[in-house]
């Protein structure tokens, strides 16, 4: 499955420009310092795509930072794949979807998948907490000693958190899910939530993964990797030549852009 993992990744960070958390709702904090087993590239090169795999945290490590609260500022993120998703909304009555004084009651939703991998993403209310002065981090770090230093291992230092989130990915050619909700939540054709209101999955059909209408969902995150910038080398064109000066070393943060991501 990794495959729809990475497309999962690549379309999120393609339509959304963010690091999704895989699988969505994962268990993940500000800290956590992780590794991507499935996100190397065909020549190698490392990528946070896909899942995740836990190595440690700078807490347990002993590195000391502030705890970061969420912003409260929240966003709503509503995606769904191009030309792969679609939906049929059966309200059960005559009432005008544009009219923002829907009478009370229940109407079903049908989304159709049409292609393996096709993604309907619902993210609401999502709050983020984050580090800050990361460059007294890197500091703290390379005081230690620089044990913190693992090939193709990143740390997270923010968490996006949805107050409600319904997620879905096709894993075969063709799948339907037929969902309810209160005829308000359809306003225009759409699905138009609020983090209070009902949604209940009553149908589906082929290969799908569900992440249900759930609480407290993470769904994307920031990172930088480490990096180790080695001294005591000087370059002569292409070649390297060590001096006599004795090699050290120091852990680097780099920043993990959206691009990288999407390049094979």
């Amino acid at each position: 499955m990794s495959k729809l993992q990475i497309l999962y990744s690549k379309e999120l960070a393609k339509e959304l420009g963010k690091i999704a958390v895989y699988l969505p709702g994962e268990q993940v904090v500000v800290g956590d310092i992780i590794t991507f087993p499935n996100g190397n590239s065909f020549l190698g090169k490392s990528r946070p795509l896909g899942t995740f795999k836990k190595i440690t945290s700078l807490q347990n490590l002993g590195v000391e930072y502030k705890e970061p609260s969420f912003s409260k500022k929240p966003d709503t993120y509503h995606f769904s794949s191009k030309n792969a998703v679609n939906f049929n909304f059966d309200v059960g009555t005559n009432a005008d979807l544009g009219n923002e004084e829907l009478p009370n009651g229940k109407a079903n939703v049908k989304i159709n998948f049409t292609n393996e991998g096709a993604i309907y993403f619902l993210a609401i209310d999502c709050d983020k907490k984050e580090l800050n002065d990361l460059s007294a981090l890197e500091k703290q770090i390379n005081d230690k000693g620089g044990n913190l230093l693992w090939k193709n291992t990143y740390l997270v230092t923010s968490v996006t958190v949805a107050k409600k989130a319904f997620i879905a990915q096709s894993r075969s050619k063709t799948s339907e899910l037929v969902i309810q909700s209160s005829l308000k939540g359809v306003q225009s054709g759409q699905l138009n939530l609020k983090a209070d209101a009902n949604l209940s999955l009553s149908k589906q059909q082929g290969d799908v993964f569900i992440k249900d209408w759930s609480d407290d969902v993470t769904v994307f995150m920031d990172l930088i990797k480490f990096e180790e910038e080695i001294f005591g080398k000087r370059h002569r064109g292409n070649k390297v030549i060590l001096t006599d000066t004795p090699k050290t070393s120091r852990i680097v943060f780099k920043t993990v852009s959206i691009k990288e991501l999407l390049t094979d």
